[in-house]
């Protein structure tokens, strides 16, 4: 994985943890106070999720929590604590629109790829944040609760359904065939 993969992969990553309680105080950063994301381990042993630690280490040259030199090529990516955290059950960031997947973090990745309310598995009709769920619209929320999942629209349930019924609706719904045979 790339440099630029892996900042991608963490970008606006919003995680539901399913009993956030029980996350070890050890398992956050110190510097966002937050649960590590792509955690980075310094020479003195303190680990800062990548996002955190870059920008301040370009202010500071130092460790923030106990002020020793270190610099950006001698972190190192703390797989150990990475590997706990994809422990933490969790709930599909799509959940609001009507997922109701729950998982390891560490199977979440996966699980969006394929996820049928991620808004880029679906078709163009479905993009509107009017149609995919009846009482809200495509949003992944705040981190701190989670979501009650929703009830998806019509049109996404007979898309789930799957068959025939989805070729169907997908036509009915595509401006081009529709134009064509008007």
């Amino acid at each position: 994985m790339t440099k630029r993969q892996r900042d991608d992969k963490y970008e606006n990553e919003v995680r539901y943890f399913l009993n956030p309680e029980s996350v070890s105080v050890h398992l956050f950063c110190s510097i966002c106070q937050d649960v590590f994301q792509d955690p980075q381990r310094a020479p003195c042993g303190h680990s800062f999720c990548r996002k955190c630690i870059l920008p301040w280490l370009r202010q500071s040259k130092s460790c923030p929590e106990d002020r020793k030199p270190v610099n950006e090529k001698q972190l190192h990516h703390d797989f150990i604590l990475e590997n706990i955290i994809g422990d933490q059950m969790v709930a599909c960031p799509y959940r609001k629109s009507g997922c109701d997947y729950v998982g390891q973090l560490q199977l979440l990745a996966s699980h969006k790829k394929t996820c049928n309310f991620n808004p880029v598995n679906l078709p163009d009709f479905l993009k509107a944040t009017d149609s995919l769920c009846d009482n809200d619209v495509l949003s992944v929320g705040d981190e701190s609760s989670i979501p009650t999942p929703g009830k998806p629209s019509l049109k996404m349930r007979l898309f789930q359904a799957g068959d025939s019924r989805k070729e169907l609706l997908m036509s009915m719904f595509d401006k081009k065939k529709s134009s064509s045979v008007s």
